[in-house]
């Protein structure tokens, strides 16, 4: 069978501690077609060292560019200018993909050739790779089977590294957008979803990790209004902005527990 080429963007900077685990993650894929694109602006702790091994052992999977950027956002795109696949993402450099991700997204993409873009199950891990917020978690996956524009309006129950687009849907749509702190692919979901909802693949695909001092937690009010700002440029309807601001009142309260 002839698999589609995918290609994963990694945004990289100082992530020393995690990003070996990111990469082994891939390795163990075991994806006949897939490249790697790494935009690290020249990270100052040992993060560059770790990729340049995994350069050095799989020649045709990782591809290393130390370019300047301003920042996550910029690094993204420019990675995806450079992908050559079928289907593209980005993942942290943090992040993990669980076992056959690529195999089951890849399945998908021949299954529903047409399709704009596919969204697995994530769950979401600490610092030391445990299991954390499973309630959200399975929130967020009973949502993703239901998959519909109005939830999505209402809350981004999407897992950012589970989330897959296709070509054509990047060409149409564009890049990701957001600031020089955050990336806001809210905005490129629901950008998508007005065109057609993802198609769900009902596996676990990713493990989005949560560590402490991270900006996920530390400026998480900042994140909640970006995304209140963004739903405000897709709807005016009341019931579903109130019943989005309800749900970043939960959100507060479990991060806060979390």
């Amino acid at each position: 069978m002839q698999y589609p080429k995918i290609s994963v963007v990694i945004p990289s900077y100082n992530k020393a501690k995690y990003i070996s685990g990111t990469l082994e993650s891939i390795v163990r894929q075991k994806y006949p077609d897939i490249e790697v694109i790494i935009q690290d602006p020249g990270s100052t702790d040992a993060s560059l060292e770790i990729i340049k091994k995994f350069t050095h052992i799989y020649p045709k999977i990782f591809k290393l560019y130390t370019e300047k950027d301003r920042g996550q956002l910029d690094a993204i795109n420019k990675g995806l200018k450079k992908a050559g696949g079928e289907l593209l993402t980005y993942i942290n450099a943090d992040d993990i993909y669980e076992e056959g991700a690529l195999m089951y997204i890849a399945e998908a993409y021949i299954s529903n050739p047409k399709a704009l873009w596919f969204a697995g199950r994530g769950k979401v891990i600490d610092d030391r790779g445990s299991e954390i917020a499973k309630p959200i978690t399975i929130y967020k996956n009973l949502l993703l089977l239901l998959n519909s524009y109005n939830l999505l309006l209402m809350v981004n129950y999407l897992m950012q590294p589970s989330v897959f687009l296709t070509r054509n849907a990047y060409i149409k749509f564009g890049e990701f957008t957001g600031t020089r702190r955050f990336v806001m692919e809210y905005e490129m979901w629901l950008r998508l979803g007005r065109k057609e909802m993802p198609v769900v693949i009902p596996q676990t695909l990713s493990s989005f990790r949560l560590p402490q001092g991270s900006i996920s937690r530390t400026d998480f009010e900042g994140t909640l209004g970006e995304d209140y700002a963004i739903v405000l440029r897709f709807t005016r309807n009341l019931l579903i902005l109130a019943l989005h601001r309800l749900h970043s009142l939960g959100r507060r309260l479990i991060v806060k527990i979390i």
